[in-house]
């Protein structure tokens, strides 16, 4: 059973990236969320205060027009009451006329008043609100400048990480190239695999004579590329693994194939002798933990395989590394 743990890595990295730029994101939606909940409450308000404007320029018009009536009203029963003879009568009544209207006229000035006066306050709260409503939208226009800003980022930022899971594939094209003929290059996971009946004898942890030149040449080739400069920041480990058919019990096979891969890791030092590959070398036994299968059945001269991986830094390095760069 072979284990791709490409798939693990890209998961990780792509749940990493969108749980940051959700959040990023998040953020800059709220802000223009309050500022357009803002700007609808002003609105609302300014609707409002439209409406009782509205209704007390309609009471005034009313007051104005009734008081108009009133003085026709009344002008007209005074000419009426002018051809009565009785002067005294129509002079008392046209007094008394007079100061009814005096009175109405005062009563109708003073609602006018305050009537104004509210007016005043209503045309310096609507102007008021106008300017809320003016500076609002300025406001919402800046938010979404700065989210479209913020969305093109993140688009730019997203295809520079997408390099991050062609690494793999890219690392595995050049491997493939240089070792193709000697050793079996996994084209996904870059994992070099080497039958391991070439390189040891049954139940012996010595490396055969014959197979330490291309064992030489596969070291020389994959270390001088893996360490290179550009390659090496992406790495975070190189493990050899050695692997045994089920053939002599776990255990006995768990031993053996730890010290073949001590064997071929002491062999890697002999032969690439670099101060930078005790930083990232190591060496495993899996004894007959993870055979190869062919129709459901163990294959063992498949198995009795070794590897060499490695891992790539964890998927937030590769993030804070872009979005570094996008801040300087």
């Amino acid at each position: 059973m072979r284990i791709d743990i490409s798939n693990d890595e890209k998961s990780s990295f792509w749940l990493s990236f969108a749980g940051l730029m959700t959040g990023l994101f998040f953020v800059f939606v709220l802000v223009v969320g309050v500022v357009v909940i803002r700007y609808s409450i002003s609105a609302s308000q300014l609707v409002y205060l439209q409406k009782d404007l509205n209704d007390n320029i309609a009471a005034l018009n009313a007051a104005n027009k009734e008081l108009s009536k009133k003085h026709e009203s009344i002008n007209l029963f005074i000419e009426k009451l002018k051809s009565n003879p009785d002067s005294a009568t129509i002079e008392k009544l046209y007094k008394n006329l007079n100061s009814d209207l005096s009175k109405s006229t005062s009563t109708i000035n003073n609602s006018l008043d305050v009537i104004s006066l509210k007016n005043d306050e209503l045309t310096t709260q609507v102007d008021s609100q106008d300017e809320q409503i003016s500076n609002l939208k300025i406001e919402i226009e800046q938010k979404d400048s700065e989210i479209e800003i913020l969305q093109k980022d993140i688009e730019i930022t997203k295809n520079s990480l997408k390099n991050y899971a062609k690494i793999r594939e890219d690392i595995a094209i050049n491997l493939k190239s240089k070792l193709g003929t000697i050793a079996q290059i996994d084209s996904k996971s870059a994992e070099v695999t080497m039958n391991a009946a070439k390189i040891f004898n049954i139940n012996s942890t010595a490396i055969r004579d014959d197979a330490k030149f291309d064992l030489r040449r596969i070291f020389k080739v994959y270390l001088d590329y893996i360490l290179s400069p550009n390659i090496v920041e992406n790495i975070a480990k190189i493990t050899i693994e050695c692997h045994t058919d089920s053939d002599g019990g776990y255990l006995h096979n768990l031993e053996l194939s730890q010290k073949r891969a001590l064997e071929i890791m002491k062999f890697a030092y002999a032969t690439y002798k670099d101060e930078n590959l005790s930083k990232y070398l190591i060496s495993t036994g899996k004894s007959n933990s993870e055979p190869i299968l062919k129709d459901g059945l163990e294959d063992p001269a498949a198995s009795f395989r070794i590897k060499i991986k490695f891992d790539l830094q964890d998927p937030k390095y590769f993030i804070d590394k872009v979005l570094n760069q996008r801040a300087n």
